[in-house]
């Protein structure tokens, strides 16, 4: 039998077999107390017993989100790479532990979820950021679910705030021929060049090596990602997902810019000689004495070098790749090519992405054939 009632002067209690205890064997009982009549005990009794049977019935744990989190972490985060590791942490520190740190994991409910949304909007916080904090805290509660500490996810019943959809920002041929004078004498101009032509993340821009250049074929491997985190250069030898793992055909003039890059490379090893650091020897993206050339510089470096020109739009340096996606769609290329370049998951993401510019096609093609329509 699973469970019985008990009187107890006044009141009726409720109590329940949950198994046996992992350290003893003994079998352990829960007690429910303080119900005023019979039946709301029986009912208790019929909820509690049908928990059980469906494996849904958590043990009382009178743990905080805080102290959950910290166990998540160590036990779930430790698999993940140092990157991701850095991101969640940033994430709960300044946006969650603040707010929820001491409520416990299992009291939370989704009116308490909705008004720390709106604390967080008060303070500023966009949008984008609030959906990254729904979908991270979304996924620890899973855990929680998982491990039995709470029997249902409170965040499946808020609405996940949807992101600021921001214009996107891209350069014309004239700024593209202009930014190749502008960077061209810069220690960056390889990584421009490089994004702005194959539609490369950053951090694959500095993963790459020369063995990944044919500069026969005209044609680049994309194999790995390089990230600095925490001071440190963290090479990926595997990107995100499978699509990343790709080759990129090259353009005539990028394959002049990195046969001079590799030129450059080959005369300063012969310059620095035994003082040539060879850690990242055969990487693209280092100094002329060897040392290695940070995502975290390029990016600084490509913002700063930008707010001195009056005559090339301010964008970031992610940016690049929308430019090169734009002029392909602009170009007439297929959708499939060029998510399938950019390293797209999913064609429906890069559909998403370049709507807009999808969309100012069909009204140049529109008005083209209303003029067309007019003379006939």
């Amino acid at each position: 039998m699973r469970g019985h009632i008990r009187k107890r002067g006044s009141t009726y209690s409720v109590v329940v077999y949950v198994g046996r205890d992992e350290t003893t064997g003994k079998k352990k009982y829960k007690w429910y107390s303080g119900f005023k009549t019979k039946k709301e005990a029986e009912k208790a009794l019929a909820e509690l017993v049908n928990q059980i049977e469906k494996q849904e019935f958590v043990e009382d744990k009178n743990v905080t989100i805080g102290e959950f989190i910290n166990e998540w972490f160590e036990i779930h985060c430790k698999k993940l790479t140092p990157k991701t590791q850095e991101s969640y942490q940033k994430m709960l520190r300044f946006y969650v532990l603040p707010y929820l740190n001491d409520i416990e994991l299992a009291t939370l409910k989704p009116l308490t979820i909705a008004k720390f949304y709106n604390t967080l909007k008060e303070q500023g916080i966009s949008n984008t950021t609030l959906n990254y904090v729904h979908r991270l805290l979304r996924e620890i509660y899973n855990f929680a679910v998982k491990w039995q500490y709470v029997t249902k996810n409170p965040f499946d019943n808020v609405e996940t705030p949807k992101k600021d959809r921001k214009e996107m920002q891209v350069w014309n041929l004239d700024e593209i021929r202009k930014a190749e004078e502008v960077f061209r004498d810069t220690p960056i101009f390889a990584h421009v060049m490089l994004a702005l032509y194959t539609g490369m993340r950053l951090g694959e821009v500095c993963g790459l090596k020369w063995d990944d250049i044919d500069f026969k074929n005209k044609v680049c491997a994309v194999r790995r990602v390089a990230e600095y985190i925490n001071g440190e250069v963290v090479i990926k030898e595997k990107p995100k997902t499978d699509k990343s793992l790709r080759i990129v055909a090259l353009t005539d003039n990028l394959v002049e810019i990195l046969k001079e890059e590799k030129k450059r490379q080959l005369e300063n090893k012969l310059k620095f000689g035994q003082n040539y650091d060879t850690t990242y020897d055969g990487f693209i993206s280092v100094w002329e004495d060897g040392r290695f050339k940070v995502p975290d510089y390029v990016s600084k470096k490509f913002s700063k070098i930008l707010s001195k020109q009056n005559e090339i739009k301010k964008i970031r340096f992610h940016d690049l790749r929308h430019t090169h996606a734009t002029l392909l769609l602009q170009a007439g290329v297929n959708m499939k090519v060029i998510s399938d370049r950019l390293g797209h998951s999913q064609i429906s993401i890069t559909m998403d992405l370049y709507s807009h510019v999808n969309l100012d096609m069909q009204r140049e093609a529109i008005e083209k054939l209303e003029q067309r329509l007019a003379k006939d």
